[in-house]
């Protein structure tokens, strides 16, 4: 049975389309694959510093050797495959984050003492991430990216971009935003970094693909009302589902993070229905049937101007509704839903400048109540996960509920006899590192 939550939503209303439209994407009976064999957790998220007291400004880490170009360094979150996605890549809407407004401190070499800093010509100085690795290699999936950046809201692409490990001629950024874009379009999820206050047509047609229990529980993952589960799609290398396993999590986990009462749909979904249901009308009006994505038959005139760049077109009123332009529509209907704004332009700190050298001032954050606090140089702050002793204290709400917050890199870890010390390696990948 589900729980009280999971009720509480279901028995939301909520329309993804006008009546009587014909739906275009109505989903099929889920082929169930067998489960994977049982593999190691997912890490919980460990900001990787005291957050508690005054936050540091650097963080030193020992770097490791620069991989051939093209290489990427290992990451905490290698686990995660299209045949074993990380289940933050299906949440539809981003919960509220403790680590919002936290200051990112840089990254400092151990080894040098110097802060590490991206490409030419720009030259930023890399921020500190836990998750994120030194070198990123160049041909970095979209949905690692992806999930980098849902883990901590803080993450911006050029933290991703400045991190990818090429000498010379990098790809265009829109290289590496296409690889998201694609991977999102495959499992039906929104961006949650976006900056545009406005919904735009791909996220009124993909909201379309979803079901009603798949918004009203903040997911992506198939909603198996009858069996209590969510079913998790298994992707092949080329992008396409080859059938669902049971994902093991409670039918609630989407939306335990939010506070009661849960503001799913949220503002930007409401809005976005609101958009697609005026769309269709007109489309019924303006003779093009009811088809549920008919409005894309629409005159350029009669579709709003943020869905495309055509200088010629003249935005219409539209007489068959309330002889508003879109524009005029939409800002009421933003006004009415100032949660819209909230959510596409999150609160984020400025990148750092270029970096100049300047003497770093010692400091030394207090311990957090009751935890041991680890012995380091007076003027050196060294990464948690790279101690020997016990792992920090837990950030509320960075740990998964019922799991101990065990070292994870302690477990991976070895040193090859060139005396490189690789993180994150599974004993039986070792090989391909001697």
């Amino acid at each position: 049975m589900a729980s009280a939550r999971a009720q509480a939503q279901l028995n939301k209303r909520i329309d993804l389309d006008i009546p009587g439209t014909i739906p275009s994407n109505v989903q099929v009976q889920p082929v169930i694959l067998a489960n994977h064999p049982p593999q190691p957790p997912f890490p919980a998220y460990n900001i990787g510093y005291n957050v508690q007291g005054r936050v540091q400004q650097h963080v030193h880490q020992n770097i490791p050797a620069r991989p051939p170009p093209g290489r990427g360094s290992a990451h905490p979150y290698y686990l995660s495959t299209e045949a074993n996605l990380h289940p933050s890549l299906f949440q539809l809407e981003p919960a509220p984050s403790p680590l919002a407004n936290v200051d990112v401190p840089l990254l400092v070499n151990a080894q040098t003492g110097q802060v590490e800093v991206g490409p030419a010509p720009h030259s930023r100085p890399l921020r500190y991430f836990w998750h994120l690795p030194r070198w990123v290699d160049v041909d970095v999936p979209g949905h690692t990216m992806e999930l980098w950046l849902r883990l901590d809201p803080r993450v911006r692409m050029a933290d991703i971009l400045d991190r990818i490990n090429v000498v010379a001629n990098r790809p265009n950024a829109n290289v590496f935003n296409m690889r998201r874009s694609r991977f999102r379009d495959v499992i039906h999820v929104p961006a949650f970094d976006t900056v545009r206050r406005d919904p735009g047509a791909t996220e009124v047609e993909m909201i379309g693909r979803l079901t009603r229990e798949q918004v009203l529980l903040n997911t992506a993952m198939r909603v198996d009302l009858c069996n209590n589960r969510l079913l998790m799609p298994v992707l092949d290398n080329t992008r396409s589902t080859r059938g669902f396993v049971d994902s093991r999590l409670p039918i609630d986990h989407f939306i335990r993070a939010y506070a009661l009462p849960i503001p799913i749909p949220s503002d930007r979904q409401v809005t976005t229905l609101a958009l697609r249901h005026r769309m269709q009308t007109l489309a019924v009006a303006q003779g093009h049937g009811k088809g549920a994505t008919a409005y894309n038959n629409l005159h350029i005139n009669m579709v709003p101007p943020w869905w495309h760049r055509r200088p010629n077109a003249q935005p219409a009123r539209i007489a068959a509704i309330d002889n508003l332009t879109h524009r005029e529509w939409m800002d009421d209907c933003l006004n009415r839903h100032p949660g819209v704004q909230q959510v596409a332009a999150p609160a984020r700190r400025p990148l750092p400048p270029p970096w100049q050298p300047q003497t770093q001032q010692p400091q030394r954050p207090p311990p957090a109540a009751g935890v041991q606090h680890v012995a380091t140089n007076a003027n050196r702050i060294i990464d948690p996960r790279l101690q020997g002793g016990n792992p920090p204290a837990a950030f509320p709400g960075l740990f998964r509920p019922g799991w101990p917050n065990e070292p994870e890199e302690s477990r991976h870890s070895f040193t090859t006899p060139d005396g490189v010390t690789h993180y994150y390696v599974e004993p039986q990948h070792r090989h391909a590192y001697r």
